[in-house]
């Protein structure tokens, strides 16, 4: 049996981490599920500070404004929880994200195109496989539109439970991949984005 939650992010501030959201499950409020049985907190979810944007520039040594591919944030997030196991002990929390950006196309860019790479990671899986998956989003700007606002299809993350790992305590971060020259971009600007109005 499966215990659903949802959640979304709350405000997102540029630099800062937005924190998810958990809702009553439905089969906890239902009466015909007979004993009430308790469903723990989603795990945390969070956007992870210094990756939340990336700047993508036109090949070679040029970095000045005229020079940017694109701009992408991470605007945000949504998605939901769901516990797995039955009479109250859950084996395993499967959590399905979708992930939220805002995009700003930058005056070197004659395709129309940008590729947004990012990550869904949980920490305490490191090094292991499991511990990160990677994502490749290709989006095209519309005609007469240089900014833009787009929802990524839902990604799922399953983490097994164990006596020590109930779930709400676990993490989970979402970020861009990021060359060493991106991140170290993110952090100069601090919490400013450069992104278009």
């Amino acid at each position: 049996m499966m215990k659903t939650r949802t959640f979304h992010s709350l405000a997102v501030l540029s630099g800062f981490c937005s924190v998810l959201m958990a809702c009553e499950a439905s089969g906890d409020l239902n009466p015909f599920y007979g004993p009430k049985v308790v469903v723990p907190a989603c795990p945390t979810v969070k956007l992870l500070r210094d990756a939340d944007k990336v700047t993508a520039y036109r090949p070679g040594p040029g970095r000045d404004i005229t020079d940017i591919l694109y701009e992408a944030k991470l605007a945000g997030f949504s998605g939901e929880c769901e516990y797995v196991g039955d009479g109250g002990t859950f084996h395993e929390v499967v959590v399905s994200v979708r992930a939220k950006f805002d995009l700003a196309r930058g005056p070197a860019d004659a395709t129309r195109m940008a590729e947004l790479k990012y990550f869904v990671a949980i920490p305490e899986f490191f090094p292991a496989p499991e511990g990160k998956r990677q994502f490749v989003r290709r989006v095209r700007f519309p005609t007469g539109r240089n900014n833009i606002t787009i929802n990524d299809d839902f990604v799922e993350i399953r983490i097994p439970l164990t006596k020590d790992r109930k779930g709400p305590g676990s993490r989970v971060y979402i970020g861009f991949h990021l060359t060493q020259d991106q991140l170290n971009l993110n952090r100069r600007q601090g919490n400013s984005t450069g992104l278009g109005e």
